[in-house]
């Protein structure tokens, strides 16, 4: 997308330069850094009025907050772009702009405002005949749909957008995201075998390409299926590395998922009060997306079904206390601390 948008932007080696460099950072999940660089293409835009160019940063901004788990400044960001947008009369960017707003409406639980904002963005991108951003919206639509537990339609929604990805031409990151999100319509079905086997080939490709991001939200569900198959040396190998991965980016709606799969882990095992606070400090959150809520409630209401109301408190306390990224830390340097299980003799 950037090459098409920059073609379009009257602008100097500089801000190509600020601009692009934004992009390899959001592709590395460098966020903060990647905010940074779009900041300072969008004051040197603003400067020579190059309203196309402010759209596009504010587009890129956008996402670095909604990753940051910003939510309500991201949708602020994306509605100036929308409306910059609307100005130039540039269909397919306000159709980006209306996509992004209908992803972070998904991650707050407004489902009605995401269908909304997303079948119009669909709506904009086939009046275009633009098939990438056609795509793109079905994956999102996807999701929303699966959040809502319509796992068919859901599956359908993916299917159609590959296909149509695949019109476009074949592309590492499309085969991984379209692995990923049939292994998630499996595992909602709770098929554990042909989700890790879909998780798993999606985990290869995102590792080739170097998307970290791709490779945490991955790493997750393949704790999951293993905690649901009672392999907890398995699970636990996969948590902690989406754990060391996730950190570094501070993408806290990708660590709060990190660390619920972590107290699905330490509930596993048996240890019930490490599980609870971890999971509290995890969904008491604001960055916690509602479908994450809603995964987690069936064991969020076993874990508090054995504790009593001081001591739930007394986890919320301890929740509100430390960052997201200080408990997930500390678990990480817990794990390194444990002896490590001694190999048996061949003798």
């Amino acid at each position: 997308m950037s090459e098409l948008d920059l073609k379009s932007i009257k602008t100097d080696e500089d801000l190509a330069r600020f601009y692009q460099e934004g992009e390899a950072r959001l592709t590395q999940a460098k966020l903060w850094s990647a905010g940074d660089y779009f900041a300072n293409a969008l004051k040197d835009f603003r400067q020579v009025s190059d309203n196309a160019g402010m759209a596009l940063c504010l587009l890129k901004l956008g996402r670095v907050l909604e990753l940051l788990g910003e939510y309500d400044k991201a949708v602020t960001t994306y509605t100036e772009s929308r409306n910059l947008y609307l100005k130039l009369n540039d269909h397919q960017g306000v159709a980006r702009s209306k996509a992004f707003l209908g992803n972070v409406f998904w991650a707050k639980g407004d489902y009605a405002n995401a269908k909304k904002l997303l079948e119009e963005a669909r709506k904009y991108f086939k009046e275009a005949n633009y098939l990438p951003g056609q795509a793109w919206v079905n994956d999102l639509i996807g999701n929303l749909l699966l959040a809502e537990g319509k796992d068919a339609e859901a599956e359908s929604c993916y299917a159609a957008a590959f296909a149509m990805a695949q019109k476009v031409g074949k592309s590492p990151e499309g085969q991984a995201w379209n692995e990923y999100h049939l292994a998630a319509v499996k595992l909602f079905r709770r098929q554990w075998g042909p989700a890790r086997e879909g998780f798993l080939k999606a985990l290869k490709v995102f590792a080739e390409i170097g998307d970290v991001l791709g490779q945490v939200a991955t790493l997750i569900h393949l704790g999951e299926v293993d905690c649901e198959e009672k392999d907890f040396e398995g699970a636990e190998k996969y948590i902690l590395q989406s754990i060391k991965l996730v950190v570094p980016t501070q993408c806290k709606p990708l660590m709060v998922d990190a660390l619920t799969g972590l107290a699905r882990l330490m509930k596993g095992k048996g240890e019930d009060s490490d599980a609870i606070r971890i999971l509290t400090s995890a969904l008491s959150d604001p960055t916690a997306r509602q479908q994450t809520k809603d995964h987690m409630l069936s064991l969020s209401e076993l874990l508090e079904a054995h504790f009593s109301k001081p001591e739930i408190e007394a986890g919320l306390r301890w929740a509100r206390d430390y960052t997201l990224e200080e408990v997930a830390s500390s678990w990480l340097k817990t794990f390194s601390l444990k002896p490590k299980p001694k190999k048996k003799s061949s003798k």
